[in-house]
């Protein structure tokens, strides 16, 4: 049996328990009922700690409709008891939502303070590797087109050493990106109107969107609210989104960008026509080198978010969303 098991398993087991208690408690015995209806919050409190939100909730239901049939049965016996007991059901739902909120916020809380400890150590090897990668990659590049360039233009040898070179851009375009993830986010901000932002990287993926024949359209809100930010950064986050979206389409589809004002934040968001992504991976696609692809170092995504990020936004599956300042 798992772990999650057992502690759904403890908690059923007494909240069955102590309702057992009442209803073989004879009705008379007043202080025995108070014990046991005190004994309520022990499941609850496990069910919140454990659960969050959601267990807290679905333990305090159980136990409202398991003690309600006993406070009805037993009611007008004692006036102020029957209150008492009216009221205690009230405070342990508002107890359970109480303690659900704090549980979550703080399992997020740890969560995100486990995924930035785990980016930074992610970060730190990945700019190690990359470093003892980049010298002898840089080499075998330069000698390669050394060697071609002394070749007949006819030597057919020149087609491999081609291939070698292209390769070895590939490799240094990954190793870039490597370190662009790795290295500390410095923003060097300025005001920009979120339009002006979105145009200006629309050329950048034309070539892309027209080599799979996928069509790029924008839709903008009524107020385009201008940013601080860092436009080179941003622009980043955009053209790694546009990209994923325009390889996640299907030809002949298109990939519509909608830029809003949303209250005290500026929207914007990507949208694709793909297949969409599937419910188990959603959590791990701004993790750094998840990728469902076969080509590609899987830090797209995640590079977008930490862009997006370190100017106090937040990003989402295929949305980006910044604070306005």
């Amino acid at each position: 049996m798992s772990a999650v098991k057992a502690k759904e398993l403890l908690v059923a087991t007494l909240v069955l328990l102590v309702s057992f208690l009442h209803y073989g408690t004879g009705h008379g015995e007043l202080y025995y009922h108070v014990f046991y209806r005190d004994l309520y919050y022990l499941p609850l409190i496990l069910a919140g700690v454990w659960f969050g939100l959601r267990g807290a909730l679905v333990t305090s239901l159980s136990i409202t409709i398991l003690f309600l049939p006993y406070v009805l049965m037993t009611w007008r016996y004692v006036p102020v008891f029957d209150f008492d007991r009216t009221l205690e059901i009230i405070l342990l739902n508002s107890l359970a939502v109480v303690l659900g909120i704090i549980s979550d916020r703080e399992r997020k809380g740890r969560k995100a303070l486990g995924e930035a400890r785990n980016l930074a150590a992610i970060g730190k090897a990945v700019a190690g590797i990359a470093h003892d990668i980049k010298a002898p990659l840089t080499a075998i590049g330069g000698f390669t087109r050394l060697v071609q360039k002394r070749l007949p233009a006819d030597n057919p040898d020149r087609e491999k050493l081609d291939i070698v070179i292209e390769e070895v851009d590939r490799l240094e375009a990954m190793l870039k990106e490597m370190l662009d993830f790795s290295r500390p986010m410095d923003l060097n901000l300025s005001r920009e109107g979120v339009k002006r932002l979105v145009e200006s990287t629309l050329p950048l993926v034309e070539a892309e969107g027209e080599r799979r024949k996928v069509r790029i359209e924008t839709s903008w809100g009524a107020r385009m609210p201008s940013i601080l930010c860092d436009q080179g950064r941003m622009r980043q986050a955009l053209l790694n989104l546009l990209i994923n979206a325009i390889q996640a389409s299907p030809e002949g589809e298109h990939v519509e960008i909608r830029a809003r004002e949303a209250g005290a934040r500026a929207l914007i968001d990507v949208v694709d026509h793909g297949p969409g992504i599937p419910v188990e991976m959603r959590e791990n696609i701004f993790l750094p080198f998840f990728t469902t692809k076969t080509e590609g170092t899987g830090l797209g995504l995640p590079m977008a978010s930490k862009i997006v990020q370190a100017h106090g936004g937040m990003a989402c599956p295929h949305s980006l969303y910044h604070s306005q300042s």
